[in-house]
């Protein structure tokens, strides 16, 4: 145990609790929205059947991120300056395995139990009927803690294989958006049980009766536990616990690393050409073989692949052809994924620039507004082809449901505006990688911005918030929906404008830090 309390002196300043405490209050004040508002009554009357049948969603669409970028700040301090080597001598690797095992175990407990604590604070605010099943609560704690451990554990074993941690948290990302996909395929149960992502819906007990007519709940109900479930958690946990203690055992004392393609071992870590000017081409090169492409491709595609299921699964509501297949291709990804994803746009491009003494070179030879300068307009060149994918991805699908009407013209327009709000995102994103010189961190707020963006645009206030104009400019929930061309112009470039100011700043009145 004292290696575990070594573990919390390094991590007691990092912000790490931070993570599974703001997931927490996220989802307690997502499930308070869904208990205001007019259809409040109904959810508060089945109250507790409620909130286990909601929960495993919005925990597939959270904590996959949440723990990667956990499990990244864990791990990600001993990739700098090599501290591996320096840690064997003084400890087993058996001890610093087990140490970071139960610290991460110890984290997605605390959440599990709030959770479960959150439920209850939430029954008594809003007076769910009658009394909590204990059973049930009980039951849904040890799945949540089971399935988020392993979780943790795969997050843990790619950070450690991987020193460049925009593998692990494209992961994460991926993961997320692949365990939402699997709850809308209830056809194809076994890949819910065989993806560790997809446990959340593979292991839920609850469902949910509605009325095909009216699209109203009807009730909900306890489901048999599907036991094939079970056994490909255990299984998972097994393969995890010592798959990475054999791997991690077996490791070189120098670690694995990320530089120049997937899995090269003891790669260089800095280039040998001399430094050149940054320009774009340079802010390029970059990430041109980085895993922010893995994302990239993915998440937009697993977005449109959830989206067009959804959509051949209720044409009897969604009636309206490209238009309605438009608003559940773009709904996950504009509000959830794409803020992260330009998260990790973001903070991979200041990555070298934190690394090493980087900081001191770069400024002789370049001014703040031109880094700045170089750093958005890659960020913004990335994004364009993003919304361009996402426009393809959209067209292919509408022919494979096989809408015949011609695509609306109108996808120029989403996409063009999606673009400019993503541009605003993109610029926050920058600022908050610049001045948090960790790699995970700004993601997640990324992430906290998407859901920040979905309150604010459902109040009327989406235009007071870079995160709000990119959902309304992508009309991702309306795709009819009347945009105040001016205010949002005038807004985006007020965004960019004030937080590329505020990274020039920041620059200029902020003594250089070096980081091994």
């Amino acid at each position: 145990m004292n290696y575990l309390s070594i573990e919390l002196q390094k991590t007691k300043r990092r912000g790490i609790w931070l993570v599974p405490t703001a997931l927490f209050f996220f989802l307690m004040i997502w499930l308070g929205h869904s208990y205001t508002g007019s259809n409040g009554s109904s959810h508060t009357q089945y109250g507790w059947m409620d909130v286990l049948y909601y929960t495993p969603l919005l925990n597939a669409i959270l904590i996959p991120t949440a723990i990667a970028v956990l499990a990244s700040r864990i791990i990600d301090m001993e990739h700098k300056g090599n501290m591996w080597k320096q840690l064997e001598t003084m400890q087993s690797r058996r001890a610093l395995f087990l140490a970071k095992t139960i610290y991460g175990f110890c984290a997605v407990l605390l959440f599990s139990i709030a959770e479960v604590f959150g439920f209850l604070v939430l029954g008594t605010l809003f007076g769910f009927a009658g009394t909590p099943d204990w059973w049930a609560l009980g039951l849904f704690f040890v799945q949540t803690l089971v399935i988020s451990f392993n979780l943790y554990l795969l997050q843990m074993i790619i950070s450690i294989v991987f020193s460049n941690q925009a593998v692990a948290l494209c992961v994460g990302l991926c993961g997320s958006m692949a365990g939402l996909f699997l709850m809308f395929l209830p056809q194809c149960p076994i890949l819910r049980c065989i993806v560790p992502w997809g446990h959340y819906g593979a292991a839920m007990f609850v469902g949910m009766d509605w009325n095909e007519e009216t699209r109203k709940l009807v009730g909900f109900y306890y489901m048999r536990q599907d036991n094939g479930a079970v056994w490909f958690i255990a299984v998972w946990f097994i393969v995890l616990i010592v798959g990475g203690w054999l791997l991690f055992k077996n490791m070189d004392t120098d670690g694995y690393h990320f530089q120049g393609g997937f899995g090269k071992k003891n790669a260089v870590s800095l280039p040998q050409k001399p430094v050149r000017i940054p320009i774009l081409p340079t802010e390029l090169i970059k990430i041109k073989r980085t895993p922010i492409w893995l994302a990239f491709l993915i998440l937009p595609l697993i977005s449109a692949l959830i989206g067009t299921a959804n959509f051949l699964n209720n044409l009897e509501v969604l009636k309206s052809g490209w238009y309605s297949l438009w608003t559940q291709v773009s709904l996950f990804l504009c509000y959830i994924f794409m803020p992260p994803l330009l998260g990790v746009y973001a903070s991979y491009l200041w990555r070298l620039e934190h690394s090493g003494s980087n900081w001191n070179m770069i400024l002789t030879h370049s001014s703040a507004y031109r880094i700045v300068w170089n750093k958005l307009a890659v960020c913004a060149v990335v994004s364009l082809f993003t919304m361009l994918w996402l426009g393809i991805l959209f067209i292919v699908c509408g022919q494979c449901a096989g809408i015949t009407a011609p695509v609306p013209i109108k996808l120029a327009d989403w996409l063009l505006f999606g673009f400019i709000g993503s541009v605003s995102v993109c610029a926050v994103q920058l600022f908050l990688s610049l001045i948090i010189r960790s790699f995970a961190i700004p993601i997640g707020l990324g992430l906290v911005g998407g859901v920040a963006g979905l309150v604010v645009t459902a109040k009327g206030f989406e235009y007071a918030l870079p995160y709000g104009l990119l959902s309304i400019g992508l009309r991702a929930n309306n795709p009819n929906r009347a945009l105040n061309y001016e205010l949002f112009l005038t807004s985006s470039v007020i965004f960019i404008l004030l937080f590329y100011l505020l990274s020039v700043v920041y620059i200029k009145h902020n003594d250089v830090k070096t980081q091994g």
